[in-house]
């Protein structure tokens, strides 16, 4: 298993990042206490998703409102699910599996 760590400091005020790892962009979300983290490549067009809008679980893509489900990674209004990684928040970091 390959973890990567990314500090709590690293989030913005909304409690956003991104960060990269062999290449590929993941986008991290901190939503009440939760940790989400998917690949920041929306599967319609490759916008980045970080920069969506989030309602609660529901993520929704800035460029052509694809909406996409955090906990599942299920693609709400579009045609394709977006990848998710497993995370977890540990003491001052959040952990991401990124093992392909």
């Amino acid at each position: 298993m390959h973890r990567l760590r990314v500090p709590l400091s690293d989030l913005d005020s909304e409690g956003r990042a991104v960060v990269e790892t062999d290449g590929t962009e993941i986008a991290v979300f901190l939503v009440d206490g939760r940790v989400h983290a998917l690949s920041n490549t929306c599967p319609h067009e490759g916008n980045p998703l970080v920069e969506g809008d989030l309602r609660g679980s529901t993520l929704t893509c800035a460029f052509h409102n694809w909406k996409f489900d955090l906990e599942t990674g299920a693609c709400l209004f579009g045609e394709e699910p977006v990848r998710l990684y497993s995370a977890e928040l540990l003491d001052d970091s959040i952990c991401i599996d990124v093992t392909a």
